[in-house]
Parts: structure tokens; sequence; C-alpha cells
């Protein structure tokens, strides 16, 4: 099913669907270029005289087709971008604003974001307005994955010979990333040892910045502070082993190799409030009534 959106950018005659759970971009049916007719080229001289074809402006509209198609961007987002995003509280504007900047201070020398929060507060929905925007304004190739995802693949990989490196090539060699929903999963060693591979790749190159959101927020003070103590003395030995199975923390979900990099490559913008989700009213289509037969 497609479902279309409204297009990002009035000045872009660009619109995105739903297209079977990806997100999908193409030219507006009822655009032509006034400049070259539809061609994509213009027909100039050059300085010997002789006639030569060069790309006409609207050449750009197609490469930022392209880089929406290929960026992975699930087709629920179809709609996303930073004017649809509604924060409630000062952290969530301040999210927005950061947001925002990274793109208008895009450059060498920018560094990553780690938004962090609770499930609902729109981690997800800021990061990919981000990468439509520098696709959109800047024509900057941008990537997404949800990281949870990305492992299932490389598993089902390897039952048709790819290798793990052929899978995560593009997510580590492109030049922005998302990773969605960071530190999700078992946190078993295979899969610490496949975002330590990706980390580290980007962290090592120089021309690569990533974003990343998780729901497990940095409270590593808090962490370091944590007993397992009642308030009696004695050592409360269930509560040691939950949190030694299932950390709560980001930096204890990654470990410290892997958090001390993200120190590095981003700022981390904590995000609070109330999941949003509970408030969405679903529009269901009512079935029809049928007349039992006496």
């Amino acid at each position: 099913m497609s479902k279309t959106s409204e297009n990002l950018n009035s000045k872009l005659p660009i619109e995105l669907d739903n297209v079977d759970g990806k997100l999908f971009s193409r030219l507006k049916k009822e655009f032509v270029c006034e400049i070259c007719a539809g061609q994509n080229f213009l027909i100039e001289e050059d300085e010997r005289g002789y006639s030569t074809k060069v790309p006409c402006q609207c050449a750009g509209h197609t490469r930022r087709i392209k880089l929406l198609n290929d960026a992975g961007i699930p087709g629920k987002f179809a709609e996303t971008q930073f004017d649809t995003y509604h924060p409630v509280d000062d952290s969530q504007r301040l999210a927005l604003r950061m947001a925002k900047d990274f793109v208008s201070d895009f450059g060498p020398e920018v560094k990553g974001i780690l938004f962090m929060g609770q499930p609902g507060l729109g981690k997800t929905h800021l990061a990919v307005s981000i990468l439509k925007a520098l696709i959109l304004e800047r024509e900057v190739e941008c990537k997404f994955v949800d990281f949870f995802q990305l492992l299932s693949d490389i598993r089902h990989g390897y039952s048709n010979d790819l290798s793990e490196q052929a899978l995560i090539n593009p997510y580590v060699n492109a030049p922005v990333l998302v990773i969605d929903e960071l530190a999700k999963g078992r946190n078993t060693e295979w899969e610490q040892t496949m975002l330590d591979q990706i980390i580290t790749s980007r962290y090592n190159a120089a021309d690569r910045v990533t974003l990343f959101t998780s729901n497990h927020e940095d409270n590593s003070e808090e962490s370091q502070n944590r007993n397992n103590s009642s308030t009696d003395g004695r050592i409360n030995l269930s509560k040691s082993y939950a949190e030694k199975v299932n950390p709560a923390t980001l930096s204890e979900r990654l470990g410290p190799r892997i958090y001390s990099r993200l120190t590095e490559m981003c700022r981390f913008v904590k995000l609070e409030g109330e999941d949003y989700r509970p408030n969405v009213v679903v529009h269901t289509r009512a079935k029809p009534h049928l007349k039992h037969s006496a």
C-alpha cells in the first residue's frame, strides 16, 4: 500500500510515499522543468565552440530522489520532518533546536548526536528529520538502520553465504549514519562485536558522522554510586543478579570501550516527558454489520 505525504520542501517538486513499509520518493507527476523542458540537460557551447551537453539544475532533484530511496528510512516516516515534531517540555525543545543546528552547522567538524530517553518521545523522529534535511538541502549521502534489524539481516546472511563485512559496509562507509535503537537486544558477545566493528570503523574515519537513538539513558554517575545493599545493610542478591543480567544504563549495556568512543563521537541529548503513543487516535474502518438469519 502507498500513502502519499506532503512535500517536505515546497521549493522542491518531490513527494514521499510509504510503499510496502519503505520510504519511496519521486518527482511530482505535474512537474516539468521550465529550463530544460524535462530533458535534464542543456546544450551549451564550450571554449572551442563545440556544442556539449551539460546537466540542468533540475538534475539535483534526481540526485535527491536517489539519496532518499537509498537511505533505508522506514516508510512510516514519510511525513516526518522538523515541522511535525511538537515538543512539550524544555528537554524536547532543546533536542529539536540541537537537531536543527546540526543541519545548519553540518561540516567536517560537526559531532554526532545521541538522542536518549524513554520510548515515545520522538527520538527517531528527530534523527530521521535530520537525514531528510541533509539530503534535500545539501544532497548528503545518508543511511538509516535499526540495529536490531541489522543483526537479524546478518544472521540471515549466513545462510546465503554473505559475509558480515558485505552487509555492514554500506553503514560503515556512509558519510552520515543513524543507528536506531542502540543497545537493544540480548546484548550477547556476538552483538557487541558487531556493534564495536561498526562504531570503531566510523570512529577511526574523520569524514563520517554518526547519530544514535536509544531507550537506555546515560546515568553512569548514578550507576557508579549504586550499591546492592538493603536499608538494613544486608546484600540484596536478587537485585545484584538482575542488574548484571539486564543492566539498565547505556554505559552498562554497551561496555566501557564502545561507550568511551560514543562520548567522543557524539553529544548526548536526553529527552524527557511522557510517551505520546497512547494518546494517538487510530482510525479503523468499521466492519459491516451482518444480520443473523432466523
